[in-house]
């Protein structure tokens, strides 16, 4: 007898707000799929920007992130995939006008089973990938399986950081990992 269990997490809305010269709160841990309402006074925005800079307290707009207009507005969780996200208020972030967001895995478990030497990101992804090997790994071949076991691309990545094009797979679930099956592979989500 085969006993399948299935664990449903309902996304959800999360809300953000400015109060002075700060968010509250200033750092929020969501999980996939969740949206975030930024309630914002008239005098504040919301872009997001790279680790780096956040740290230096920049303004500059990270490329593809999200944006959030003076006065407040949502975020979709399509912009929030695993990891951290980096955000200011352009006008005040010299005041420290800056917050994160930490958005988790849905089963709350670190998945750790990538190939020794590779990492993936973003996960889940939506027009494409950056694989991250080692500098011992680069050309070895990576594949991405369909849930059937068939191959539907093949990575041979020639230097240590690839952008993979995901732009011509359906959305859904695949693996990521080595051609033998034994191997570890990595479960690969495209939005």
């Amino acid at each position: 007898m085969l006993v399948l269990i299935t664990a449903v997490v309902f996304p959800a809305t999360r809300t953000i707000s400015s109060s002075g010269f700060s968010f509250s709160p200033a750092t929020l841990t969501i999980t996939v799929g969740d949206d975030i309402i930024f309630n914002l006074e008239s005098n504040h925005n919301v872009v997001e920007v790279s680790q780096a800079t956040w740290n230096a307290n920049g303004s500059t707009a990270l490329s593809g992130g999200f944006e959030v207009a003076f006065g407040g507005g949502t975020v979709s969780a399509a912009f929030l995939t695993v990891g951290t996200h980096y955000y200011v208020c352009q006008s005040h972030v010299s005041s420290g006008m800056k917050g994160t967001i930490v958005v988790q895995n849905t089963t709350g478990i670190e998945d750790r089973s990538m190939p020794p030497g590779f990492s993936v990101y973003p996960n889940p992804a939506h027009t494409s990938i950056t694989i991250d090997a080692e500098e011992n790994n680069s050309g070895n071949k990576l594949y991405i399986s369909d849930l059937a076991g068939r191959i539907v691309a093949t990575i041979k990545p020639e230097q240590e950081i690839t952008t993979v094009d995901l732009s011509g797979l359906p959305y859904g679930t695949y693996f990521i990992g080595q051609a033998d099956r034994r191997k570890r592979s990595v479960k690969l989500i495209k939005l």
